[in-house]
């Protein structure tokens, strides 16, 4: 009874893209997964190159990062709606879910690099530049493209679960998902789940050409 067809999926579908509060509510949420994607990638980044020439870090932020990926989301969103301003409680919540991601692929990209020819490259007096370009980097590219582009998948989820429950700004996707979930609306629901899944589709292929012609160079 309350179940859409595809059609009205797709007449709901064609209504949002031609609303005046589609493009507002895209950027905004892209916006959001960029930039607390990007406040977890630098300390991600920092503390794996750091977990690399400390040992001692490596071990404490790996059982820290295993802490953090075994926490339930939602305690993570519950947690910070009532601790935190609501403004900020997307960064936050998609800060602790993508961080552990992105450093663990980091600090094992670096970990695993070959220990015989990093002895080679000292007995041949190699410069550390070429070291970390000849060396470091090819060896964690796979990792930082895997560990990129998962998290990336993640932060489109965990910011639109963050907005449905934090009602701040209505010109976001979540905030529309839950519109529509008040007025029983379950083909706009879907409509905007297809929407995000696009959204975080071309994301993804983006970086995949990203990383290829990277490696091509490299």
């Amino acid at each position: 009874m309350i179940f859409p067809s595809p059609y009205e999926v797709l007449l709901s579908f064609v209504s949002i893209i031609r609303s005046d509060i589609f493009l507002s509510a895209v950027f905004n949420t892209v916006k959001t997964i960029f930039l607390s994607f990007a406040i977890a990638f630098i300390p991600a980044l920092a503390l794996g190159i750091l977990s690399k020439l400390v040992p001692v870090v490596y071990i404490v932020m790996d059982g820290i990062s295993a802490i953090a990926r075994s926490i339930p989301t939602v305690a993570i969103i519950l947690m910070a709606l009532l601790l935190l301003p609501v403004s900020l409680t997307p960064l936050v919540i998609c800060f602790f879910v993508v961080f552990p991601v992105l450093y663990t692929n980091i600090a094992e990209g670096l970990v695993s690099v070959d220990g015989r020819l990093l002895e080679m490259a000292k007995s041949y007096r190699i410069k550390k530049r070429k070291i970390i370009t000849d060396i470091y980097i090819p060896s964690l590219r796979p990792f930082l493209a895997a560990g990129i582009r998962s998290s990336l998948g993640l932060s489109f989820k965990i910011i639109v679960t963050a907005e449905v429950f934090n009602f701040v700004n209505s010109s976001t996707i979540g905030a529309q998902m839950y519109m529509h979930k008040i007025q029983i609306d379950i083909a706009g629901i879907i409509a905007w789940t297809i929407i995000v899944v696009i959204l975080s589709l071309l994301v993804d292929f983006a970086l995949k050409k990203l990383f290829e012609r990277s490696e091509i160079r490299w």
